[in-house]
């Protein structure tokens, strides 16, 4: 049995998980009908090779990153969800999948975690649980952790308004793209459905983030395509 490692699950079933990446990885091995059981990690994941989640154990062996963990799991349980995709569909996948993952995430970041109000509500969500004194030490250093990350990047030497604007093109491409299509790129589901799954539904459903939900809301393609693949992943319990 595989083993994923996640920060404590979201209230919402619709919303998988508070961090897109650890719900990408849960899509994946639930789309796959591959055994496993969720781990909520309530530490500090420092303890971890790259010091995130998710992290799967799997036979010994421990896998760090959801990209590394999908192509464990791929070649373990010979998975190809893509073979039905020319080399071109596989690279619009793979442009459309680094969208998400590497730039739509930091304007989700931001949004959760730099703007008050919203930083706020996260940090009662993902720290209520621990004593005042190491609450506010550890929820202050992994904000301020991510805040360097962020500025190295390059997104966090933009405005609220500027970072806000990036999500908003992100989202605004993955409606236009998809249009009237039951997946990313087609009437099949792909592998890189697992990554635009897992961004959509965080920006959907997530209450620490209400600006870019309601980007989302514009798009009635986007709604129906979450509920088409929450149905398609919780195909066994719902």
């Amino acid at each position: 049995m595989v083993e994923l490692i996640v920060y404590p699950r979201a209230q919402k079933p619709q919303l998988i998980n508070n961090s897109p990446f650890c719900s990408k990885t849960e899509i994946f091995l639930r789309i796959n009908n591959i055994d496993h059981k969720v781990t909520d990690f309530n530490g500090n994941p420092a303890k971890f090779a790259n010091s995130k989640l998710p992290v799967i154990q799997h036979k010994g062996q421990t896998i760090v990153d959801s990209s590394w963990i999908q192509k464990y799991l791929e070649r373990e349980f010979n998975i190809d969800m893509d073979s039905h995709l020319s080399d071109a569909e596989r690279a619009q996948g793979f442009a459309f999948a680094k969208m998400a993952e590497e730039y739509l995430y930091w304007s989700i970041l931001h949004e959760r975690w730099f703007i008050d109000e919203n930083w706020f509500r996260l940090r009662s969500m993902y720290f209520g649980h621990m004593p005042g004194l190491l609450r506010g030490f550890l929820s202050n250093m992994i904000r301020n952790s991510l805040k360097k990350s962020a500025v190295g990047h390059g997104m966090s030497r933009h405005s609220d308004t500027d970072i806000h604007t990036m999500g908003q093109e992100c989202i605004k491409a993955f409606s236009d793209f998809i249009g009237d299509r039951p997946f990313l790129l087609g009437e099949k589901v792909s592998s890189y459905d697992t990554s635009i799954y897992a961004f959509v539904s965080s920006a959907l459903h997530s209450d620490l983030g209400p600006k870019l939900t309601e980007e989302v809301l514009k798009y009635e393609n986007l709604i129906e395509y979450d509920k088409r693949m929450f149905k398609l992943v919780y195909k066994e319990k719902h």
